[in-house]
């Protein structure tokens, strides 16, 4: 399994926080929705694996272990 590299300085905001991309919002848009991962790999058109893949860099950018705790955090920084 390919791991991704750590979050590098151009890729946070002055904040401190990672930055998140748009496709990153669409999935917490999703995620919000309440969605299932082969649902939200549909609505995305990617395979079930790569929306898993994207969940977990979501949840690495958001400091997050559980679904619930990324949507908490995406509508705490204003994203959903």
């Amino acid at each position: 399994m390919m791991r991704e590299p750590p979050v590098d300085g151009d890729a946070l905001h002055p904040d401190g926080a990672p930055r998140l991309n748009e496709r990153d919002h669409e999935l917490l848009r999703h995620l919000a929705d309440g969605k299932s991962t082969p649902q939200i790999a549909a609505a995305m058109s990617v395979t079930s694996n790569t929306a898993r893949t994207r969940i977990r860099r979501v949840q690495r950018k958001l400091a997050t272990a559980r679904r619930g705790q990324m949507v908490e955090a995406a509508r705490e920084r204003g994203v959903i």
